[in-house]
């Protein structure tokens, strides 16, 4: 009797530990598609689907602009595949002060993404959405809409 118990708790345990072990991974890499990236780029945090692959010379990681009236630090990511395109760009202003203009710089629809208030802007070349984190305006890009409210959740 005793053998029989350790027996099903053992196989419990190990059944355990393979669920376990098998939600540590993207399902999707299970299946053979590629494992999301996430991405950190000036202490936000972005999810890229699998299939998209970096840009390495669009990359801007910390540079200075210099403005008339104020200073900021940009940072931006550029990730492609054969069919579509994700931008990240965020300009750090370093102040609390930000105001709805310059988180809505393009004029877009008040919209909520994946739970965050901003700007939905569309033209010819996509769409954009803006928001504000803090000192930061933070700006995702895609030519699908689709697209953005996963790389922000």
């Amino acid at each position: 009797m005793n053998k029989k118990i350790l027996l099903a708790l053992s196989i419990a345990v190990v059944a355990i530990a393979a669920v376990g072990t098998v939600s540590a991974f993207d399902l999707g890499a299970l299946f053979g598609f590629p494992a999301d990236q996430h991405v950190t780029m000036d202490g936000e945090n972005f999810t890229i689907p699998g299939t998209m692959k970096e840009e390495l010379n669009a990359s801007v990681n910390g540079t200075e602009k210099d403005y008339v009236v104020f200073k900021s630090k940009e940072y931006g990511k550029r990730y492609l595949n054969d069919t579509n395109y994700i931008n990240i760009n965020i300009s750090d202003y370093n102040t609390s002060d930000l105001d709805d203009n310059m988180v809505n710089f393009m004029n877009g629809t008040s919209k909520d993404v994946s739970g965050v208030k901003g700007y939905l802007y569309h033209d010819d070349y996509g769409y954009t959405y803006t928001y504000n984190k803090g000192s930061k305006v933070i700006a995702v890009q895609s030519d699908n809409e689709k697209l953005i409210g996963p790389v922000i959740a």
